[in-house]
């Protein structure tokens, strides 16, 4: 039930924790429910950093009455009951209309069950709770408009922002669209009142938003200062890619896969026919068919999805709204099932076929559909049958409502089987095994996180390259770890959290300054690209790293393995167990790497550089000078210094590996022999050999040789002084290039850095993945038939290429690399302009950095530079001298930081506690103010001598909040009573006029 990527990485440990969570405030509710928690990244609100998954989420909180041994079965029930809620939503908003009871059953069912729900609720359980909201949304507006209660909208506003606020912009724009809509449709009717209803309605947004208040507006003021607030708008995108419009017809029916850019529809086939008959009475359906046109325009446009996403990327999740549609068209056609005509039963029949017809064309006039799709398109066609039949033959009510309602009840069966079926999709694939979750998060350490805990004093842990690393992944986020939320339930206080909307935008300034190539929007810090100051500034003093490995890890500067008494390797072996899963679990056990280096949380600076000072060093330079000196605003430059360079630039060639390089005669003999780079090629060239027929197409070939022959060399030409580009062959083949140090001694005791700025990638056009398709032919000798050639075209349209690609750095005895994500990524896309690569602390000399590249057609850099930082005793002595600047007496709890500070002279006070203005200060009692120390991090300034520190947390805007929120639902308790006595018996009795209330007469009696 729980999915392998964001249902393992997130949802399930984040719903452990919110079990834990519960747990603790039952226990102590003095201690209120929300912290500040160390152990989510450096330090997290609780609040505002969960609101997003769990906080809002009123299901999550039966999570309570599951044991902590099923976890799973209570994630795996709450999905259903969410679902079932979300049926019950749209079965109370349809009891304003006038359908038929069975039409009601079956809209909520296709309503419930829609492509959406399926094949998001067991990845991501939440994105089912704007289902639920919506009709509810929708069902208090429609009870203002007929001048009934306001109380039903005000209670769904508070539980739509309540919830999740990114899911209630979704929804309030919608319900925005739904309110003109209606307005429009009943601006004619007798009975309605323009204004009182604009009042009413306005009234209940602020009501609800008001008694959301306690959740909301801390998190929508935690949401100004995200890693996110600086992204591209619609990922720079003006129209999608001609195959998202080319594979719509193909998501109409669900076929168990989302298409690009979250759009799934995925209808059943009698919600399909439902909106092909309210299309054909579009007068009597008309603001209805307006509302389904606007929404398909919209999933036209990058623009409106952008909009829709929160003004960021143009995602098309928004599309669930139109399920309501859906889910009304459904019940039209099933309440008129007794009165279509003739031309009715041609139109639905004539859909069906246009749609298979417009599947086939738009597969590039192929059909070769999977075994459920086939399925999905039979059920559509037997439900048209189903329907002529039903005309055709006038059965009674009850069959042909049996009838329908069967062939339904097999489609929905169908959809669900074909989407978590293993032989109809690969979702059923990314589902865990049942236990997998516990136990994996329970070993996830080896138990080595027990160790870790039982050591004294506050510090932050980390992960040596793959520790934790899921090979049925493309582990592109983080290019050495998977990212994952597993560690927050283990208390060991990791620097890596992996939250997909809302994380610390201090954290991302921090991160990005120094070029960390592991941020990401999701996760700003990671493992800091396992470089040495950057772990030693956040105070990193335990790395895990996998036991029993052929070659140790690379790990930072000063890291050393954590051994027995004996001398020996403390090893945490790997617990037995039943129906492993290699690919996801550590089967190899656990060593711990410790660090004498990492900085307390909080230590004082004597010397300060100013922000405009920082920004004109490099990212490498700037991570070194923060341990030298705090970075500061110019208002708090109050002992600047002149930091020390430590860096070294060093001077390399470009080479270019031509071994696999097809520039001559021998080569594309090598290569049509299949031997072309192997060691014997030369060898088994010169001898006699298969027939390669090097005579045919003589003169094309010559042309493609020669081709590449002047690509190589314009290349060379180009990084003549440094590398400058990075291109393919003829073929689309990249080139390999080497970086070859000119003094090698130089990189040894040293951290090795590669540092590019200035990236732009070129991507392959369709004509240049055509051409390189003829040119591969050419090469290869082999026949290239105009059907060959149709093929590439068709798969060059249908599956084109968005601009990413993967970089690759290979030093000795370390890998490291990038990812530039496509642009039709919604989570992660951002343009990587600059971009910093470690590759590691040796004691050896390295005289070859290895590069290479895929997917795109080339990258160029305005510049690229080795760099190499030393470390030794001299750094050591740095930090240790820090590290006595410490706090004295340092105690941390939930939402408080406490210690002694004992200073000659006044001096910065520097933490890496992520900055927040919920964070305050006193010295000695007395409120000091805060700034932001770092670029990302809580400090101060500090006098001398010695003094009592006490730093205290509370979420910003939660007082207010809490304020506003009691306020609300006092209003609304005083509305409800008011309501009630209104239309109390002894209320219609006390105000019933004398005339009505005269006692009746026995002829009344008699006459009645």
């Amino acid at each position: 039930m729980i999915w392998e990527l964001d249902g393992f990485a997130q949802h399930y440990p984040i719903l452990v924790q919110l079990r834990h969570m519960i747990a603790e405030f039952l226990s102590d509710p003095s201690h209120g429910f929300t912290h500040w928690a160390w152990n989510i990244s450096l330090g997290s609100d609780q609040l505002t950093n969960l609101s997003y998954y769990v906080i809002g989420d009123l299901f999550n909180y039966l999570i309570i009455l599951f044991p902590k041994s099923h976890i799973e079965l209570g994630f795996a029930f709450l999905v259903y009951l969410r679902m079932y809620a979300s049926g019950l939503a749209f079965m109370l908003y349809t009891s304003t209309y006038k359908f038929k009871k069975i039409s009601r059953i079956i809209g909520a069912l296709a309503y419930a069950f829609n492509g959406y729900a399926l094949s998001t609720g067991l990845h991501h359980p939440f994105f089912i709770l704007p289902l639920i909201f919506f009709p509810l949304l929708c069902y208090g507006i429609d009870r203002i408009m007929l001048n009934k209660s306001w109380i039903p909208l005000a209670v769904a506003v508070f539980l739509t922002l309540f919830a999740n606020f990114y899911f209630a912009w979704i929804l309030a724009i919608g319900s925005f669209v739904y309110v003109v809509i209606r307005m429009l449709s009943r601006r004619k009717a007798t009975n309605f009142y323009f204004w009182r209803s604009i009042v009413k309605m306005a009234g209940s947004v602020v009501l609800g938003l008001g008694m959301s208040a306690l959740v909301f507006l801390p998190t929508a003021l935690f949401a100004t200062k995200s890693t996110r607030i600086n992204q591209a708008f619609a990922n720079g995108m003006t129209f999608f890619a001609p195959e998202y419009y080319l594979k719509m017809p193909s998501s109409i029916l669900t076929t168990g896969r989302a298409m690009n850019f979250w759009l799934v529809i995925g209808i059943s086939g009698i919600s399909f026919l439902g909106v092909v008959y309210t299309l054909r009475h579009f007068k009597t359906y008309f603001w209805q068919n307006i509302g389904l046109i606007l929404a398909f325009i919209g999933i036209l446009i990058p623009a409106f999805g952008a909009i829709m996403n929160a003004l960021s990327t143009p995602s098309n999740r928004w599309f669930l709204l139109a399920n309501l549609i859906f889910g009304l068209a459904t019940m039209a056609l099933i309440d008129h099932l007794d009165d279509l005509t003739k031309q009715d039963v041609m139109w639905l029949v004539g859909a069906a076929i246009a749609l298979i017809t417009l599947v086939w064309v738009t597969n590039g006039f192929i059909l070769n559909l999977k075994a459920h799709d086939a399925v999905s398109y039979g059920f559509l066609f037997l439900t048209v049958i189903a329907i002529l039949a039903v005309f055709a033959f006038k059965w009674r009510p009850v069959t042909r409502i049996s009838l329908i309602l069967g062939i339904f009840m097999l489609n929905i069966a169908s959809n669900i089987v074909g989407i978590y079926s293993p032989n109809a999709s690969n979702m059923a694939i990314q589902q865990l095994n049942r236990g997998l979750a516990t136990r994996f998060s329970k070993d996830y350490y080896s138990g080595a996180d027990q160790y870790v805990k039982s050591q004294p004093g506050f510090f932050r842990t980390s992960m040596a390259p793959r520790y934790h690393y899921n090979a049925h992944l493309q582990n592109l986020a983080n290019y050495t770890n998977t990212n994952t939320d597993l560690s927050i339930n283990t208390g060991i206080n990791n620097t890596s959290v992996y939250l997909t909307l809302l994380q610390n935008g201090y954290l991302g300034n921090f991160s990005r300054s120094i070029g960390n190539s592991q941020f990401s929007m999701n996760t700003p810090i990671a493992q800091g690209d396992y470089r040495t100051a950057f772990n030693n500034l956040l105070g990193v003093k335990y790395i895990f790293a996998k036991a029993n490995t052929t070659k140790p890890p690379m790990v930072p500067y000063g890291y050393h393995l954590v051994k027995l008494a004996n001398g020996q390797p403390r090893v945490f072996e790997a617990k037995a167990r039943v129906n492993a899963v290699p690919d996801i679990e550590n089967m190899n056990g656990t060593v711990l790497y410790e660090s004498n280096n990492a900085l307390p949380l909080a230590y004082t600076q004597s010397n300060t550089i100013s922000t405009g000072t920082y920004d004109k060093m490099s990212p490498v330079d700037r991570e070194r000078a923060m341990t030298q000196a705090a970075v500061v605003n110019s208002q708090h430059n109050t002992a600047p210094s002149k930091v020390t360079k430590q860096s070294r630039n060093l001077k390399y060639q470009v080479q270019v590996d031509t071994s696999s390089f097809i520039d001559s005669g021998k080569k594309l003999t090598a290569y049509r022999l299949g031997v072309l780079g192997d060691k014997d090629q030369r060898k088994i060239v010169s001898q006699p050999h298969a027939q390669v027929s090097l005579g045919a197409n003589l003169q094309k070939t010559k042309d493609l040789l020669a081709t590449n022959r002047m690509i190589l060399a314009n290349n060379e030409y180009e990084n003549r002084q440094s590398l400058k580009k990075m291109t393919t062959d003829v073929t689309g083949k990249p080139l390999q290039y080497q970086l070859k140090v000119d003094k090698p001694q130089q990189t040894k005791n040293a951290e090795l850095y590669l540092v590019l700025s200035g990236i732009k990638q070129t991507d392959g056009s369709i004509a240049d993945h055509n051409r390189w398709a003829v040119n591969k032919n050419l090469f290869a000798n082999t026949l290239y038939s105009h059907l060959g050639k149709l093929d590439t075209a068709r798969h060059s349209l249908l599956s084109p290429t968005f601009g990413g690609y993967n970089f690759d750095a290979r030093a000795t005895g370390f890998h490291n690399g990038y990812a530039q994500y496509d642009n039709d990524n919604l989570s992660n896309y951002r343009q990587i302009n600059n971009m910093v690569l470690n590759l590691g602390y040796s004691t050896k000399a390295r005289k070859h950095i290895a590069l290479d590249f895929n997917q795109v057609k080339n990258i160029r850099f305005k510049s690229v530079k080795l760099v190499a930082m030393p470390f030794n005793k001299s750094y050591d002595n740095q930090i240790q001298k820090l590290k006595k600047s410490g706090l004295n007496n340092l105690k941390v709890s939930d939402n408080q930081v406490s210690g002694q500070s004992h200073n000659p002279r006044s001096a910065t006070l520097v933490t890496s506690i992520p900055y927040s203005k919920g964070w305050k200060l006193t010295i000695d009692h007395k409120p000091t103010n805060t700034f932001v120390v770092n670029q990302g991090f809580v400090g101060a300034k500090l006098p001398a001598g010695t003094h009592q520190l006490q730093f205290t947390y509370t979420t910003p805007g939660l007082g207010i909040s809490k304020l506003i929120s009691l306020i609300s639902w006092l209003i609304l308790l005083a509305a409800l009573v008011i309501t009630i006595f209104m239309r109390s018996p002894i209320r219609q009795r006390t105000h019933t006029p004398n005339h009505q209330r005269t006692r009746s007469t026995p002829s009344d009696k008699k006459q009645a």
